[in-house]
């Protein structure tokens, strides 16, 4: 870890870095996350009604669900504590990450649906990428947009 440089404001810098990212642009941004994730989950779906996809063997499907339970507990797990408990942990990934914590919030529920697009086109089954998608949008909710704190943008 870098010790902090005397007389250079972490806060500061942030707000320097991504002024461009006000509230207005932050929403744009959730429209075209979602759009994203809806688009690509239509293209894997359109891919299967054009034909049967192939079989996959029992033990990678096994092991492709292992890798889901893993990324929905770590995803899971850093959205509560982004939300409700708010750890050190928390606020040393918000600082070394430098984007506002409704956009962190809303790629990691994004992860999730992704995952499911990527489950869906390998096995075909639907249930990951629905689940997904539900647990993205309730990102939205639980990480809405705000003005960050001791932002002084003057207009």
């Amino acid at each position: 870890m870098v010790p902090p440089i005397a007389g250079l404001n972490a806060s500061s810098e942030v707000s320097d870095r991504y002024d461009w990212l006000t509230p207005e642009r932050l929403a744009h941004m959730r429209a075209v996350l979602l759009g994203l994730t809806l688009f690509f989950g239509l293209v894997v779906w359109i891919f299967h009604t054009l034909g049967p996809a192939t079989v996959r063997a029992p033990n990678f499907i096994v092991k492709l669900r292992g890798v889901g339970i893993l990324t929905w507990l770590y995803a899971l797990v850093q959205m509560v504590d982004m939300r409700f408990y708010n750890s050190r942990f928390a606020q040393r990934r918000r600082a070394q990450l430098r984007i506002p914590e409704s956009l962190s919030g809303w790629l990691l529920g994004q992860m999730l649906a992704w995952f499911g697009i990527l489950y869906y086109g390998l096995t075909e089954d639907l249930r990951w990428y629905v689940a997904g998608l539900v647990i993205f949008a309730l990102s939205f909710w639980a990480f809405p947009v705000r003005e960050e704190k001791g932002s002084s943008r003057s207009m």
